[in-house]
């Protein structure tokens, strides 16, 4: 069975009223968000694009959620 993305993973969070939620629908819509599935390439991909300290660390923290889910 594949693993699912983090990309398509989060998606799912899209309608909660949470940090999490935020981030969900940020990435959903940005076309440029990194497919792949590497932590590292993502937190620099918010920080080039100067994603402020709450929305990478609700990354961090969604990061480490969806490694436990999987």
């Amino acid at each position: 069975m594949a693993k699912i993305s983090f990309r398509n993973w989060i998606v799912k969070f899209e309608s909660v009223d949470l940090p999490i939620g935020d981030l969900a629908k940020d990435i959903k819509t940005d076309s440029r968000f990194p497919k792949e599935n590497d932590k590292e390439i993502i937190r620099r991909y918010l920080r080039n694009r100067r994603a402020c300290k709450d929305a990478i660390e609700t990354f961090e923290n969604a990061w480490d959620y969806y490694l436990k889910s999987r």
